[in-house]
């Protein structure tokens, strides 16, 4: 069972240790930006489980758990085999926001990414949030010394800076993009990040900060639309790129509706990644 992949010490905090799959690594061997982004839901999903309030749990009482905001700082992506070693552990509840701290590890101790997540309890009735603070105490909150700061930049000052178009992309949504909540699960639009980027660009780069919000659901038959802004024409060819992702739903009279967005900066993948020994 999930929870018993978990294991929570005496500050109340959370570990688990897997190691990266064949599946898990890109034409590179290195790993995908999207399992750095699953662990943190899998971290996020094992820890309430095993307080008796995960997703399964919270839908026979009629609500539920969704992600609003994830800041993702990558150090390093490891190859093939490679152990990862996660703590997580939540902190005070801010309004309706539930504050989560994901870190992650390998092998040799060397930190690989580190995220702070905010999750939100939904009633699945009328979709309203509900206030979080009694869901937060039953997860145990660790020692003060452990809390991280919880505050995160305004994405729409970084949004008004990027106004050129350097890639659209229109991705289909698949019978498997869907989750339990019925709706696309969060980790898709990661993959459709990197899917709206060029291969060239994907074989040079890897993500060193993805911010992402997610701003309303969108559901299996529905029409998509990702655009990647920059503040330059030529961002794409930047020794560090800095790419600001629009994410729309298309509707029947032809508006279009933000879903999603995200910022992300790139360094050249020689600098965050490994090379598999033969």
């Amino acid at each position: 069972m999930i929870e018993d992949e978990i294991r929570i010490d005496s500050e109340n905090i959370g570990h688990i240790d897997t190691y990266i799959t064949s599946y898990d690594t890109d034409s590179h061997f290195n790993t995908k930006l999207y399992v750095y982004q699953a662990s943190v839901q899998e971290a996020a999903g094992a820890h309430a489980s095993a307080k008796k309030i995960g997703i399964p749990q919270l839908q026979k009482d009629g609500l539920t758990w969704v992600i609003a905001r994830s800041r993702m700082e990558i150090f390093h992506y490891g190859v093939w085999g490679d152990k990862l070693r996660i703590r997580t552990f939540v902190q005070p509840a801010q309004g309706l926001n539930c504050p989560r701290i994901v870190e992650a590890y390998d092998q040799d101790g060397r930190k690989l990414f580190s995220a702070m997540t905010r999750w939100a309890i939904i009633n699945m009735t009328n979709g309203r949030p509900m206030r979080p603070t009694e869901i937060v105490n039953a997860l145990m909150l660790p020692p003060e010394k452990n809390y991280l700061d919880t505050k995160l930049p305004n994405l729409i000052e970084i949004q008004e800076k990027c106004k050129y178009i350097v890639s659209v992309y229109e991705p289909q949504i698949r019978y498997l993009d869907t989750d339990p909540n019925r709706h696309v699960n969060n980790l898709t639009y990661t993959n459709w990040i990197t899917e709206a980027l060029p291969d060239c660009f994907n074989d040079d780069y890897k993500a060193s900060l993805v911010d992402v919000r997610w701003i309303r659901q969108t559901h299996k038959g529905e029409k998509i639309i990702v655009k990647v802004m920059a503040e330059n024409k030529d961002e794409l060819e930047r020794e560090n790129p800095k790419l600001f992702f629009e994410m729309f739903r298309l509707e029947e009279d032809g508006s279009q509706t933000q879903v999603f967005e995200a910022f992300t900066e790139w360094k050249k993948r020689s600098l965050l990644s490994d090379t598999i020994k033969g």
